[in-house]
């Protein structure tokens, strides 16, 4: 038996007939900052990929986001390396208790447009920092089986065929044992691509069937086959289909199960954002309302992402409208319309607006990447002609990234982001907005207010610079005003954070450190905080972030209860990459810890000296 892939960022891809449950896109779930739901997602699509009879999944993705009009935004978990890998890990210790996982797409693929062809060029720091740390933590520890390469070019060579990210790094510096396979149709060569540590590629043997050849020839030595068949032979042992006598256990009961549908459910409550709520508008009262109308294209419409490789089709999904009449109850109506004439008699009215696969998605299906940030003309305009009547307007977006917003953001009286939330994104939306839950999503993206804000992109040069900064990097290292900072997300309810105490003053760079933080539920209903840590090099000598995320905590409390909750700090998460030693360094100096509620809202302070070694 050999590999049988399947695609899966947000649920089993199937190219024939059949329905797999469909989760929100992997941004909306890194938005809930829940490592152990995101395992949990990960082991359910594990499940149902091996209940459909296949043994590999394709996910999870943890590129970066590098700038926010980037196509494939939604498949991966933000733009932050640390939190990248920690989601990473954990959709890959989940799905591993089923199938292999494969985690990709090794490295800097961060443009759609000219992804097949796009020279990716940064300096080693940057690329160890921002673009391969992340995969450095998802096979250091949760063992992966498989590592997909990417289409583009790193500093000038192929990432199917570039040895220094596969040989060099991947299996020398970090040991991996699993194999390599290629994204699909990314090789360009035989004994390039094979020397530099591609092991499979796919979906056919265009180069690889003549590896005999190179053989022979003396291009490719028998020690570099030998390799490869080890590693794909190593995995196959580990997961149990190395004999042609291994049976195929197809369970389809487990496909679509309640307890999957379920998590879908949870995964679009937890991740879904609250960004403006102007006088408390939310949650809507229904012994206060008569009629709310739900209008837009999307409003009766589901949107649950990109229609690439990424697409997953489920037997059912909820609808805005939907799940906004189911929880409006008996005595609220609820009405409907594409365009504004629903609101005419109503008391509240949501406009839900989203983007499709052709403004961002992958290019291959006429998407791509996006030039601009904002909403659709006929979109903005829509929100306008509803705000204009007075009516309390509620803004619904559907998306996998950033939406610029100045042109209307101050005649909305609240803002959600729901992003493509999965076949239940309509039922999660009417908990929400009718209050029988709280928001509790927190941004895992900057969100800018203009394009200008953000670095160059380069989605339609041949040859792209990274810059070392991006994200709130970028922002902080410009002082740039974010729309909406990193790590934002507004609840019903306020909290407080106070007495910061860090469990050491001098620490080694093989300790962890202790941060603790006293979180009270300031407000009049149940909900959840997002406590975050962020470090800073008052004193390097390097180039370094002004700070960096480098833990959080989660934590659910009932009106003016106080927790205090412990954030645990690995200080060899503090290293930064020293070109000139090629080795990671935590740096001898004091270092302060930041803690907050977001990237520009940390108001406690400590300070931790690191000793040399």
């Amino acid at each position: 038996r050999g590999f049988k892939f399947r695609d899966g960022p947000r649920g089993v891809r199937l190219l024939e007939d059949g329905t797999s449950t469909c989760f929100p896109v992997a941004v909306a779930r890194a938005a809930t900052w829940e490592f152990d739901l995101e395992k949990r997602v990960g082991r359910a699509i594990g499940l149902e990929t091996k209940g459909l009879g296949h043994n590999v999944i394709l996910a999870p993705t943890i590129n970066t986001l590098r700038h926010p009009g980037h196509g494939r935004a939604q498949e991966s978990y933000g733009e932050d390396p640390w939190l990248l890998g920690h989601m990473g890990i954990a959709f890959t210790e989940g799905a591993q208790e089923h199938v292999a996982a494969c985690v990709k797409h090794l490295a800097g693929n961060n443009i759609e447009d000219t992804r097949m062809t796009n020279n990716a060029v940064m300096d080693e720091q940057t690329l160890r920092e921002n673009y391969m740390r992340q995969f450095k933590m998802v096979v250091e520890q949760a063992d992966v089986a498989c590592v997909m390469s990417a289409y583009n070019k790193v500093n000038g060579f192929y990432c199917s065929e570039n040895n220094h990210l596969l040989s060099d790094i991947l299996k020398g510096e970090w040991q991996f044992p699993g194999f390599v396979v290629s994204d699909w149709f990314a090789a360009k060569s035989t004994a390039e691509s094979a020397n530099a540590g591609m092991d499979i590629e796919m979906p056919w043997r265009v180069y690889y069937g003549q590896l005999e050849s190179a053989v022979q020839n003396g291009s490719v030595s028998e020690d570099v086959i030998d390799e490869a068949v080890s590693r794909i032979l190593r995995i196959k042992i580990k997961f149990g289909f190395v004999s042609l006598e291994n049976k195929v256990e197809l369970d389809p009961s487990v496909v679509e199960s309640d307890e999957h549908i379920a998590l879908a459910l949870e995964a679009a409550e937890k991740g879904t954002v609250l960004l403006k709520n102007q006088d408390n508008v939310l949650p809507l009262q229904r012994d206060a309302l008569t009629t709310v109308a739900v209008v837009g294209p999307f409003a009766d419409k589901v949107r649950l992402g990109d229609d690439g490789s990424s697409k997953v089709i489920p037997s059912y999904a909820v609808t805005p409208f939907a799940g906004i009449q189911a929880a409006a109850g008996d005595g609220v109506q609820v009405v409907t319309s594409k365009d504004a004439s629903a609101a005419a008699g109503a008391d509240v009215v949501v406009v839900v607006v989203a983007l499709t696969p052709q403004d961002e998605g992958e290019a291959i299906l006429d998407g791509g990447d996006r030039d601009e940030l904002g909403l659709h003309a006929e979109d903005e305009a829509l929100i306008q002609e509803v705000a204009a009547t007075g009516k309390t307007t509620i803004v619904i977006m559907e998306a996998g990234g950033p939406i610029t917003m100045e042109a209307w953001k101050e005649q909305a009286d609240a803002i959600v982001m729901a992003w493509y939330p999965g076949m239940e994104g309509g039922t999660a939306l009417g908990s929400l907005l009718f209050g029988d839950i709280n928001f509790s999503g927190r941004l895992v993206q900057t969100w800018p207010k203009t394009l200008e804000d953000e670095p160059v992109f380069g989605n339609h040069q041949a040859e792209t610079d990274f810059n070392y900064f991006h994200g709130y990097r970028h922002f902080d290292e410009n002082d740039i005003e974010p729309l909406f900072p990193f790590g934002f997300g507004l609840s019903y309810t306020s909290f407080e954070l106070s007495n910061l105490v860090l469990s050491d003053t001098k620490v080694n760079e093989s300790d962890s450190l202790s941060v603790t933080v006293d979180v009270k539920n300031a407000g009049k209903r149940r909900g959840v905080e997002v406590v975050q840590l962020y470090a800073s090099y008052p004193n390097t000598l390097v180039r370094r972030a002004k700070m960096e995320l480098k833990g959080y905590a989660r934590v659910e409390l009932d009106a003016d209860e106080t927790k205090t909750v412990t954030i645990q700090l690995s200080v060899a998460d503090l290293a930064y990459y020293d070109m000139e030693q090629k080795k990671w360094r935590v740096e001898a100096l004091a270092h302060r810890i930041h803690v907050g509620r977001n990237a520009r809202d940390l108001p406690l302070v400590g300070e931790v000296a690191v000793n040399a070694q």
